[in-house]
């Protein structure tokens, strides 16, 4: 077994925008019209949270997708555990 660690920084959050919406108008969330006029007024930690719920709501198609770049390389293996956190 191999452990990767993997940090995301520099995230673009107005490019993020419209998907984190729609997935909070999806969920009846009322912090979506909130960001009807962008992320100026959320906190830097608020906007991490919404960002790293996004990637876990997606973690089988991204583990699928490290799993088949790997491959291309030359690794052939199964992505465990895949699970996105602000480390806050």
């Amino acid at each position: 077994m191999i452990k990767l660690e993997l940090e995301l920084t520099d995230i673009d959050y107005d490019a993020l925008l419209p998907l984190i919406r729609e997935r909070l108008e999806k969920t009846g969330n009322p912090m979506a019209g909130m960001l009807a006029g962008g992320f100026s007024m959320i906190p830097d930690s608020m906007k991490d949270r919404l960002a790293a719920e996004m990637l876990n709501a997606n973690a089988e198609r991204l583990t699928g997708q490290l799993e088949s770049m790997a491959a291309q390389n030359g690794i052939k293996g199964k992505v465990c555990n895949f699970r996105a956190s602000t480390g806050k």
